[in-house]
């Protein structure tokens, strides 16, 4: 099995890519959708999360107010706090879904999608630091420029105007590393500047050679 990192920046067009990618064959796990999950009312963060943030960020109906949770987290420079309670049951949830994936299956390609492949400083337990390169055996980095990246994420998030949301997308964008940083430390690099079109065919290519190696490796683990 060849374990696979996705990520990149705030509106980068990452999504985009894990779900085309998902679409050729991949098994793919989404770890924002698996930190939503755990933070969630009964979630293995969310008594954490109060207890750490405060009763402010738990809505009338007892669900957590992510909005408020997120002002807090990046207003008052506490994203360190929030991420030291959640990753570490992400990568756990990653970790062992990794396992599943090849117990069942020795040639898939596994393909964790993560907005903090590089940036997380917490490993799945205290005793295993877990660097990047030990959890996966290739990374991709979707990169495109700052400000198409701002104008997609303008235009897709909901409840801010125009100038909360860039104010967001910086706050946001000032938590991650950069594109150029990122891609120096990675094996494959889709730029995602043009056309849907152009997106699917690095994305096609790309497929082509995570398949391929994990066949190779599958063969010579026989």
């Amino acid at each position: 099995m060849l374990r696979v990192a996705l990520t990149g920046g705030v509106g980068s067009g990452k999504s985009t890519a894990a779900a085309m990618l998902q679409e050729c064959g991949v098994y793919l796990f989404q770890s924002d959708e698996a930190g939503r999950a755990l933070m969630q009312q009964g979630g293995a963060a969310f008594a954490a999360i109060v207890q750490q943030f405060g009763a402010g960020v738990v809505k009338a109906d007892g669900s957590l107010d992510r909005p408020a949770l997120a002002r807090i987290a990046f207003d008052e420079g506490r994203v360190e706090e929030l991420n030291a309670i959640v990753h570490p049951l992400v990568i756990a949830e990653q970790t062992r879904w990794a396992a599943e994936i090849a117990a069942k299956d020795p040639v898939a390609v596994a393909v964790v999608e993560s907005a903090l492949v590089f940036e997380t400083k917490h490993a799945a337990s205290a005793d295993d630091p877990a660097p990047w390169r030990t959890r996966f055996d290739r990374i991709v980095v979707v990169t495109a420029p700052e400000e198409l990246r701002r104008w997609r994420y303008i235009q897709r998030v909901s409840g801010l105007d125009e100038a909360a949301a860039s104010a967001d997308f910086d706050r946001r964008n000032a938590a991650q590393w950069s594109d150029e940083r990122k891609a120096a430390m990675a094996d494959f690099v889709i730029a995602n500047d043009d056309s849907l079109q152009e997106l699917r065919d690095e994305v096609q290519t790309l497929w082509e050679e995570l398949k391929t190696e994990s066949a190779e490796r599958a063969r010579q683990a026989m």
